[in-house]
Protein backbone atom coordinates (compact mmCIF):
# COMPACT_ATOMS: atom_id res chain seq x y z
CA UNK A 1 0.00 0.00 0.00
CA UNK A 2 2.89 2.43 0.66
CA UNK A 3 4.29 1.86 -2.52
CA UNK A 4 5.44 4.74 -5.07
CA UNK A 5 2.63 3.62 -7.73
CA UNK A 6 0.21 3.85 -5.23
CA UNK A 7 0.32 7.49 -4.58
CA UNK A 8 -0.42 10.50 -6.74
CA UNK A 9 -0.07 14.22 -5.81
CA UNK A 10 -4.11 15.31 -6.01
CA UNK A 11 -5.94 18.00 -5.42
CA UNK A 12 -7.14 19.01 -1.56
CA UNK A 13 -10.67 18.70 -1.68
CA UNK A 14 -10.83 15.54 -3.89
CA UNK A 15 -7.71 13.98 -1.44
CA UNK A 16 -10.10 14.30 1.88
CA UNK A 17 -12.63 12.55 0.24
CA UNK A 18 -11.21 10.31 -1.59
CA UNK A 19 -8.29 9.28 0.58
CA UNK A 20 -9.94 6.08 2.25
CA UNK A 21 -11.75 4.58 -0.34
CA UNK A 22 -11.27 1.02 -3.23
CA UNK A 23 -9.98 2.80 -6.19
CA UNK A 24 -13.59 1.48 -7.89
CA UNK A 25 -15.37 4.38 -5.01
CA UNK A 26 -12.67 6.82 -5.88
CA UNK A 27 -13.42 6.95 -9.66
CA UNK A 28 -16.52 9.66 -9.31
CA UNK A 29 -14.17 11.83 -7.27
CA UNK A 30 -11.68 11.40 -10.33
CA UNK A 31 -13.96 12.08 -12.76
CA UNK A 32 -16.72 14.00 -10.89
CA UNK A 33 -19.94 13.65 -10.18
CA UNK A 34 -23.16 15.50 -9.04
CA UNK A 35 -23.86 14.78 -5.27
CA UNK A 36 -27.46 13.91 -4.31
CA UNK A 37 -28.60 17.40 -3.51
CA UNK A 38 -27.76 17.97 -7.39
CA UNK A 39 -24.60 19.93 -7.09
CA UNK A 40 -21.89 19.28 -9.25
CA UNK A 41 -18.26 17.93 -8.12
CA UNK A 42 -15.75 18.72 -10.15
CA UNK A 43 -13.02 15.76 -11.12
CA UNK A 44 -9.41 16.12 -10.64
CA UNK A 45 -7.17 18.20 -12.77
CA UNK A 46 -4.46 15.72 -12.55
CA UNK A 47 -5.06 13.74 -16.21
CA UNK A 48 -3.10 10.74 -15.20
CA UNK A 49 -5.81 9.71 -12.41
CA UNK A 50 -8.43 10.61 -14.98
CA UNK A 51 -7.11 8.42 -17.88
CA UNK A 52 -7.03 5.82 -14.74
CA UNK A 53 -10.59 5.83 -14.08
CA UNK A 54 -11.54 6.24 -17.71
CA UNK A 55 -9.85 2.83 -18.16
CA UNK A 56 -9.86 0.70 -14.80
CA UNK A 57 -12.25 -0.36 -12.73
CA UNK A 58 -9.77 -1.54 -9.85
CA UNK A 59 -6.63 -0.98 -9.11
CA UNK A 60 -4.44 -4.34 -8.70
CA UNK A 61 -1.21 -5.09 -7.14
CA UNK A 62 0.33 -5.78 -10.54
CA UNK A 63 -1.00 -2.09 -11.16
CA UNK A 64 0.90 -0.83 -8.57
CA UNK A 65 4.19 -2.42 -9.07
CA UNK A 66 3.74 -1.65 -13.03
CA UNK A 67 3.05 1.97 -12.32
CA UNK A 68 6.14 2.58 -9.66
CA UNK A 69 8.25 0.98 -12.32
CA UNK A 70 7.00 3.73 -14.72
CA UNK A 71 7.48 6.30 -12.24
CA UNK A 72 10.81 5.62 -11.63
CA UNK A 73 11.92 4.81 -15.05
CA UNK A 74 10.59 7.94 -15.97
CA UNK A 75 11.67 10.03 -13.60
CA UNK A 76 15.72 8.81 -13.96
CA UNK A 77 15.00 9.31 -17.85
CA UNK A 78 14.08 13.07 -16.99
CA UNK A 79 17.27 13.19 -15.19
CA UNK A 80 19.02 12.20 -17.72
CA UNK A 81 17.46 14.57 -20.41
CA UNK A 82 18.65 17.47 -18.31
CA UNK A 83 22.08 15.99 -17.66
CA UNK A 84 21.53 15.78 -13.69
CA UNK A 85 22.73 11.91 -13.26
CA UNK A 86 26.24 10.72 -14.75
CA UNK A 87 25.34 8.26 -17.72
CA UNK A 88 27.78 5.63 -18.12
Amino acid sequence: MEALGNKSLLEDKINIRASDYRFSDKIKYYKGFTNDKGQQKGGSIVSELVSLADTKTDFTEQDIIDRSVKIVTEFIDFLKQKNLVKQQ
